[in-house]
């Protein structure tokens, strides 16, 4: 079996994200999104623990939403309101 990871990278900082909350869904029929679970990026941008693993890791299809309004907001940049992005899928 494998797992689910992400790694997310601050580009306009040029460091890893550490902070950043993120979803997973699992979308069924009907475009029904359930929530399977919320993690947050630690210091280098990575989840501490797969997102998916063992029998979890099915085939399917899935959404990751991140909060990257949120973790702007913590940052020195000035951005407009509302935001342009703030949940990214």
């Amino acid at each position: 079996m494998g797992n689910l990871t992400t790694h997310v990278l601050d580009s306009s900082h040029g460091s890893p994200a550490a902070g950043i909350r993120i979803d997973l869904y699992s979308v069924g029929l009907g475009e029904v999104f359930d929530l399977i679970g919320e993690y947050v990026t630690n210091d280098d941008g990575r989840c501490d623990r797969p997102l998916l693993d063992g029998d979890a890791f099915t085939p399917g299809v899935y959404e990751l939403r991140f909060h990257i309004g949120e973790f702007f907001a913590k940052t020195t940049l000035n951005f407009p309101d509302p935001l342009f992005l703030d949940v990214v899928p």
